[in-house]
């Protein structure tokens, strides 16, 4: 497998969509019970982590390519706490979202994809990323591979934080 990590640009906008909405409804799609494309992006607290990325200061996206596929798509934003998604901690803190199209899982793009997104934001001088994973996630396990660790019990799901030593 060749695998190829490159910013995000405007032409991955359909495929960050499709990305997050494997990442949103990933339980629900597993077992067939998903709500159509459309109606579920277009809930608000979906939309919104998508909502004008690129134009926020420190947006910033990478999607992983498997040869000319796009395999999985990882972004981080800065959040206002009056205007924020799951995952977000604190203000000057970016969280992250992240999705691997289901035919590309377990062979390590996840990581791949969080760890260019940790560099970045090393490189950055950004001290923290946050995110948010259910609690019976698989990727839950990712997450703390790469350095994050619990910091509150959400109910069914954790919120996780990773701290980084600029570069």
């Amino acid at each position: 497998m060749t695998l190829h990590l490159r910013e995000a640009d405007s032409s991955d906008a359909s495929f960050l969509r499709e990305m997050l909405y494997e990442g949103v409804y990933w339980r629900s799609i597993a077992n067939g019970t998903n709500p159509p494309f459309e109606e579920a992006l277009a809930d608000s607290n979906v939309s919104k982590a998508l909502a004008d990325l690129g134009s926020w200061d420190g947006d910033v996206a990478v999607v992983a390519l498997v040869g000319s596929d796009r395999a999985g798509a990882a972004w981080y934003r800065f959040w206002k706490d009056d205007y924020c998604i799951r995952g977000h901690i604190e203000e000057g803190v970016p969280a992250l979202v992240i999705a691997v199209h289901r035919d590309f899982r377990r062979q390590g793009i996840g990581q791949q994809l969080v760890e260019w997104l940790i560099g970045h934001a090393s490189m950055q001088s950004i001290p923290k990323v946050s995110l948010m994973v259910s609690k019976d996630n698989y990727a839950r396990r990712l997450y703390e591979k790469c350095g994050f660790r619990e910091v509150s019990d959400e109910g069914d799901s954790v919120l996780m934080l990773r701290e980084i030593e600029p570069t």
